[in-house]
């Protein structure tokens, strides 16, 4: 069973999304460089890139209490008009997927909201796709 879990500045909100996404990807990327020599091309090994996570789902509408349902705490534009919020605030997001069945695919991101498409179905259930980054902490201690 997978669950997702949104939480801002330090879990001070925490929204557990009311339907996880089927899947998920979570691209780790390596910023390596090719030179082309006289005879040869050569890969240089370079710094690590930032992870990056898409989920798509939906957030029910007002009155629609389907069964499989992890969270009933808000309904519809509630969650949209909090992720917004939170976005307007610009701090970092954390994302953690939680997946029961293989404790390794587990997620727990500092993240960026790049992207929030959202729109209204004819049911009234609103479709969404968050497009995140991760969002690395700047460290200012001296390395000994």
């Amino acid at each position: 069973m997978l669950q997702v879990f949104l939480s801002i500045n330090n879990n001070e909100e925490i929204i557990q999304l009311p339907v996880p996404p089927e899947e998920y990807e979570v691209p780790s990327p390596w910023k390596n460089e090719q030179i082309d020599g006289l005879t040869q091309t050569l890969n240089l090994i370079g710094t690590r890139g930032l992870q990056s996570i898409e989920i798509t789902s939906f957030f029910p509408a007002e009155g629609h209490d389907y069964p499989f349902l992890q969270s009933r705490e808000m309904w519809g534009m509630e969650y949209v008009d909090a992720i917004e919020r939170w976005r307007e605030r610009r701090y970092p997001i954390r994302v953690v997927i939680v997946d029961e069945s293989n404790k390794r695919k587990n997620v727990n991101l500092a993240v960026t909201i790049d992207n929030f498409v959202h729109g209204i179905k004819k049911d009234g259930d609103i479709h969404y796709t968050l497009q995140m980054s991760e969002f690395p902490f700047v460290s200012t201690k001296k390395r000994s």
